[in-house]
């Protein structure tokens, strides 16, 4: 665990936002594959951004097809990360809310959630509200929260999450991956999610029996 913004651990703590794929489940989205089959080549942008510039409507159309059939498909066979039972168990004897942040659809969001019997006070899907790197989706998250960003902590596996909730003011911790290993805008960066554990336990720790 590797603090980069020390003055954040003084902020009392009541509620989490999860990134999905590759926090809470590890999926196994190709997302090159995705931009072949879409665009005919990998794009340079990100995918969603890549499908909201297409002009025309039948292509347009047909690219958020392909899209979703990658997700779908994901979604059926992804795995709950290791560590995640045992936080969720943690956070309900604790009282901390919990929601989740993604670019990913609610259809697939809904998929994952039935499959693992999981419960969340807030969801924000690509639907609600303008995709991450904006701080729209972590704000919104932090009102069906009903708490403040400022006892908010972001987990997420990618800058665009780190950025989104550095834009948001909430307190962005990074699961390090093979893809994304240090972020400027992180926070706290943990390696596992037994450690991200360990850092909200260490944020309640006054408040421990």
């Amino acid at each position: 665990m590797i603090w980069l913004n020390k003055e954040k651990r003084k902020n009392k703590i009541k509620g989490i936002i999860f990134d999905l794929d590759g926090v809470l489940v590890k999926s196994h989205l190709d997302f090159r594959l995705i931009s072949r089959e879409i665009f005919g080549s990998q794009e340079k942008k990100p995918i969603l951004e890549g499908i909201n510039n297409i002009k025309n409507q039948e292509k347009r159309a047909r690219a958020w097809k392909i899209l979703e059939k990658h997700e779908k498909k994901a979604a059926l066979n992804c795995t709950l990360t290791s560590g995640i039972t045992e936080l969720f168990k943690f956070l309900e004897q604790r009282g901390i809310k919990r929601s989740i942040v993604t670019r990913n659809s609610k259809k697939s969001i809904c998929i994952i959630l039935n499959r693992f019997k999981l419960s969340f006070n807030g969801i924000v899907s690509r639907e609600d509200a303008p995709p991450k790197p904006a701080k729209e989706p972590v704000l919104l998250a932090c009102r069906k929260m009903e708490i403040s960003p400022k006892e908010t902590i972001f987990l997420g596996d990618y800058e665009f999450d780190m950025i989104s909730g550095r834009k948001a003011g909430v307190i962005t911790a990074l699961l390090r991956s093979n893809n994304q290993s240090f972020s400027e805008n992180a926070d706290v960066v943990v390696d596992s999610i037994s450690e991200f554990t360990k850092l909200v336990r260490n944020y309640l720790a006054t408040d421990l029996p």
